[in-house]
């Protein structure tokens, strides 16, 4: 009888087969895993990089990362400010007009004698000086506070003793190794609320009381922090530059920023450019800087506020009377035009009261963000800020539901 062999069952290959299939496809979704983890690990650091993206426009392709800044040590007057005491300056004002403007904020009848009295308001060759005491300073009500501190603010003069500070900031501002509660505690009994920030005035109060000078350093440091941001443009291998370097190149390097941008688009890969890289000299120094004292040898300092610095933005050479309202005035009239359309690169952003008083200027570069200076003391840095928190902290200066107009002037040879 022929023999006969035994077939071997297919079930035993078909499973080693279906194991192998399963094998193969784990090891490939992990190797897959591992290059997708890896891709989104490169491209969030490349996001980190680079940060938020700005809304898209002709400014072309530009990223913003939001970092804060204090004054340095060295440029603190901590015994200065603190001898000084608080001093509220009213030019061309008489002794009856601060009269009806204290009797306007709702004042207890004991304080508004207190900041009345002969010491506390003095008469000046210019108009009218208030210098509140600590005492009066500490007891103002929250309300009579606010009106106050809006009176003051009436007059440009004063804006380097009122600060703003965001309520966001409170913890980095004064939560640091030589800063305390009872600190925290009495500067908010010198501010009141607008919005998102608290308003805070009586510099020399705080000073005199705290006892070491670690503590005056960083709390004088944590006042004039400031909240800005950087701006970055990126530019493709082999992107038409010609519409980046239209919009970017105004003013006197407009043949370097064509120039700087043909070499970037060049790069094999590209590039990104800071666009203080592209601004005229003298913004581009000043960015991100607290100004240094002038030498009083080479004559009267400049008023180097917000006006100085959007009227000077493309010179040269600063013309030192832009400071004045007069003078900016009637160059606004000869050498600008309102401009057309949206606003552009270099365009000056004026913030006004409905009722037409200026409160403040600054120069637009981008989406919503300006080059600014809020305030022509030390304690302000030259510094880039967004449209939305420029218009809360000047909304301060207006009446209760009414609203800043922002209006834009370019000049003429632009």
């Amino acid at each position: 009888m022929q023999k006969t062999e035994a077939v071997p069952s297919p079930f035993p290959q078909k499973i080693l087969s279906r194991t192998g299939f399963l094998i193969a496809g784990i090891l490939l979704g992990a190797l897959l895993m591992k290059w997708y983890d890896r891709k989104d690990e490169s491209g969030s650091l490349a996001a980190a990089m680079l940060g938020q993206h700005l809304k898209p426009g002709p400014w072309g392709e530009v990223y913003f990362t939001p970092f804060t800044i204090s004054a340095p040590e060295e440029l603190l007057p901590l015994r200065r400010l603190e001898e000084d005491g608080t001093r509220w300056v009213f030019p061309h004002a008489h002794y009856s007009e601060v009269q009806r403007m204290l009797e306007s904020t709702g004042l207890p009848t004991d304080l508004m004698a207190d900041l009345m009295a002969p010491e506390a308001l003095v008469q000046t060759a210019d108009g009218m000086e208030m210098r509140p005491s600590a005492r009066t300073l500490l007891a103002l009500p929250a309300a009579p506070r606010k009106k106050l501190y809006q009176a003051v603010l009436q007059y440009p003069e004063n804006r380097g003793q009122i600060t703003f500070i965001h309520k966001d900031t409170l913890a980095d501002r004064f939560g640091g190794e030589h800063r305390s509660e009872h600190t925290l505690m009495l500067f908010k009994q010198l501010c009141c609320e607008h919005g998102d920030y608290m308003v805070f005035s009586g510099l020399a109060v705080v000073l005199a009381q705290l006892p070491t000078y670690e503590e005056k350093r960083d709390f004088m440091r944590g006042i004039t922090s400031q909240r800005t941001l950087t701006m970055r443009l990126r530019i493709k291998p082999g992107e038409d530059i010609t519409s980046l370097a239209n919009y970017w190149g105004r003013g006197i390097k407009s043949t370097d920023v064509r120039t700087i941008f043909e070499s970037i688009a060049a790069a094999p890969a590209g590039g990104t450019l800071g666009i203080i890289n592209v601004m005229p000299p003298l913004p581009s120094s000043q960015m991100f800087f607290y100004p240094i004292p002038d030498n009083p040898l080479n004559g009267p300092a400049p008023v180097r506020d917000c006006h100085w610095t959007s009227f000077n933005f493309f010179q040269v050479v600063p013309d030192s009377q832009m400071s004045d309202p007069a003078y900016f005035m009637k160059k606004l009239k000869e050498d600008y035009i309102p401009a057309a359309g949206d606003p552009r690169y270099g365009d000056i952003a004026f913030f006004s009261k409905p009722s037409g008083g200026v409160v403040h200027s600054a120069v637009y570069l981008a989406d919503d963000i300006l080059y600014t200076k809020n305030g022509a003391t030390f304690t302000y840095p030259w510094m880039l800020e967004t449209m939305a928190d420029l218009l809360k902290q000047y909304s301060f200066q207006v009446e209760p539901g009414e609203k800043l107009v922002v209006s834009y002037y370019r000049q003429k040879n632009m």
